[in-house]
C-alpha cells in the first residue's frame, strides 16, 4: 500500500470502446455459438439455430458487460518509485511493481487499437517467464492483465505519450542499477 505522504505522479485508466470489444469477442462467440448449436442438435435433435444463437448472443453480451465493468474499476497509479494498480470487477486484483524490478517496457498497438488511438503497454519484471501477454485469450474479455511477472496496461489512450512518460519514469533507475553492477 502507498504511504500517506506519497504523491501520485500520474495515473492511467483503460478506455472502453464498445465496438472494439465486440470485434475482439466475435471469433469466440462464432466458435462457441456453432459448437453449442452442433452439440445440442446432436443431443436433443433440435435446430442448430436456437442453441447456437443463444450462445452467440450470451457470450457477446456477457463479455461486453464484463469488460466494461472491469475497465470501470481499473486504475494504474504511478508514484516516484513504483506502480500500483487495482483492476477487476468480479474478482479484484491489487498489485505493486517496483520500478527497480522492471526489465523491459513494451508498447503494442494492434490494428483495432490503432484505429482508436489505444495501445497496450507491458512492463516485464525480473520474474518474467516466457509467456507473452498477447497470447492470453482472456485479454479479449478485459481480464488477466496482471500476471505474476509483470503487468499489461490494456487499452491505454494516447499510448505513445503514455509509453514515453513511463519509460522516463522507470529507465533512470534501471540504467543506474545496471551500470553499478558491471
Amino acid at each position: 500500500m502507498s504511504a500517506p505522504l506519497d504523491k501520485i505522479i500520474f495515473s492511467l485508466r483503460p478506455l472502453f470502446v464498445g465496438w472494439a470489444t465486440l470485434t475482439a469477442l466475435l471469433p469466440f462467440a462464432l466458435f462457441f455459438g456453432l459448437w453449442f448449436g452442433v452439440v445440442f442438435r446432436n443431443l436433443f435433435n433440435i435446430s442448430l439455430l436456437r442453441p447456437g444463437a443463444l450462445a452467440f448472443v450470451l457470450l457477446l453480451g456477457l463479455g461486453y458487460i464484463a469488460k466494461k465493468l472491469n475497465y470501470s474499476r481499473t486504475e494504474y497509479r504511478f508514484y516516484d518509485d513504483r506502480l500500483e494498480f487495482d483492476e477487476g470487477f468480479f474478482a479484484l486484483n491489487r498489485k505493486t511493481i517496483d520500478y527497480r524490478d522492471v526489465r523491459e517496457i513494451t508498447l503494442h498497438k494492434g490494428f483495432v487499437q490503432r484505429t482508436c488511438d489505444l495501445g497496450t503497454i507491458y512492463l516485464g519484471t525480473i520474474t518474467t517467464g516466457t509467456s507473452s501477454p498477447n497470447l492470453n485469450p482472456f485479454l479479449a474479455f478485459g481480464f488477466a492483465s496482471a500476471s505474476a511477472s509483470g503487468v499489461a496496461l490494456l487499452d491505454i489512450p494516447h499510448p505513445d505519450s503514455a509509453f514515453e512518460k513511463i519509460r522516463r519514469l522507470v529507465n533512470p533507475r534501471s540504467m543506474t542499477r545496471t551500470s553499478s553492477t558491471l
